[in-house]
């Protein structure tokens, strides 16, 4: 990547860190100064692994070393981090989703109707507190504040890591849907995901660090999708499965709406097997199918002719991502994804808690045969509709999918 190399300081030690992040800044040739994190024992420790001149706990030793940021913590500390950076002058780069919402200690706010999490940043979004129906004008339109305001400010350089934008198979889709009118778009994903409370990945299962739960974490990437092919929704609607001992639900149904009266709905559920990650979109002219997800294959009919391409996504999908970047803050271009993309994500999250509120305990999760008898831990059937009977579809996340969902 000539011409774009920077000096960058990676806050957060995790496995998104491990697997991704410093080994693609190293394949694009970008030198890492600083890795930061709460213990700097643990912060030295990866910075020794990799090369790394400095590990530290000190977040202004951060600052002062490096060009531009990636903040990889947990999603409570994305936003205090990222507004730190934008105030010393440096582009930085956000894991998802953001975390804009104010986080409570109680998950899904305590009575009927009112906001889990507390709300996104004091607004009524999408219809205020029952979250179904119109957003109203005023809300996109009122003038941001707080920390959201800094990082949305003229001059701030702030990214976020939807990474799938630069998928080519998604890629290929945009292209394909372009000029034409969409009518229906299902995302279903499900995968294992049940850590022990000494587990370092745990943290994803406690709303006060995490944002949410299966929503926030793998429905926010397909929530950005839509956002990316579609645009800005003006209906949500919600419904949450069984939750974690700490709070975050492990299935959410969401369904969404647009003005041109296209229609999405997104299934998602961390439950055992079978594990499927699909995705289909009706449009004029034809029905397409990626699925997987991100194994980079395309099937379906499009005006009459069958389509059947294949498009791998990179071996690192956070390379391009990162490559991406890079070349934004050299070139003062806008990032694949930029922050008023991943708020309205953001925003979208919020409004799906709202509409899901009471807590979904006392709501019916409207999967094919509902939560598994006797254990709602166990999560729910496959979505309605679903071909495969519950059996693992062909080409399911295994050595055809060699990018499944990020454990950070």
């Amino acid at each position: 990547m000539p011409g774009t190399e920077l000096t960058w300081g990676i806050a957060g030690y995790g496995d998104i860190v491990r697997r991704r992040a410093l080994p693609g800044l190293l394949s694009l040739s970008q030198r890492v100064a600083v890795v930061w994190g709460r213990d700097a024992a643990r912060a030295r420790a990866l910075a020794d692994e990799h090369g790394v001149p400095l590990g530290t706990s000190d977040y202004a030793e951060l600052l002062r070393a490096v060009d531009v940021v990636y903040v990889a913590t947990p999603v409570a500390a994305h936003v205090p981090l990222a507004a730190a950076a934008v105030r010393a002058g440096l582009p930085v780069l956000v894991e998802k989703p953001l975390g804009l919402l104010p986080l409570t200690p109680a998950p899904y706010g305590g009575e009927s109707g009112t906001a889990p999490y507390g709300g996104a940043l004091g607004t009524e979004p999408y219809g205020g507190a029952s979250a179904r129906g119109e957003r109203p004008a005023a809300f996109r339109t009122r003038p941001p504040d707080g920390l959201r305001a800094e990082l949305a400010a003229p001059g701030a350089h702030v990214g976020v890591a939807y990474y799938r934008r630069l998928a080519p198979a998604v890629v290929r889709l945009a292209g394909l849907l372009a000029g034409r009118a969409v009518h229906r778009v299902t995302l279903s994903f499900r995968a294992p995901f049940d850590p022990a409370p000494g587990d370092p990945r745990a943290w994803r299962t406690d709303p006060a660090e995490s944002g949410g739960g299966v929503l926030a974490d793998i429905g926010s990437h397909r929530l950005d999708l839509l956002v990316r092919l579609l645009g800005e929704p003006v209906t949500v609607d919600a419904v949450l499965g069984a939750r974690f001992p700490r709070g975050a639900e492990r299935a959410a149904r969401v369904e969404l709406s647009w003005p041109s009266g296209a229609r999405a709905s997104l299934d998602a559920e961390w439950a055992p097997v079978p594990p499927y990650d699909r995705m289909a979109v009706t449009f004029d002219g034809g029905r397409v199918e990626l699925d997987p997800l991100d194994a980079g294959r395309i099937r379906g009919v499009v005006d009459g002719a069958p389509i059947d391409e294949h498009l791998p996504p990179a071996a690192n999908p956070h390379a391009p991502l990162l490559a991406d970047f890079a070349r934004s803050v050299r070139y003062g271009t806008a990032p694949a994804c930029p922050f008023t993309d991943a708020a309205l994500v953001d925003d979208l999250i919020a409004a799906a808690y709202r509409a899901a509120a009471p807590p979904p305990s006392a709501a019916p999760f409207p999967f094919a045969g509902g939560p598994s008898a006797g254990d709602p831990s166990r999560g729910s059937g496959p979505p309605a509709g679903d071909p495969s009977g519950g059996n693992p579809p062909a080409g399911a996340p295994t050595a055809e999918n060699p990018f499944p969902e990020e454990i950070r």
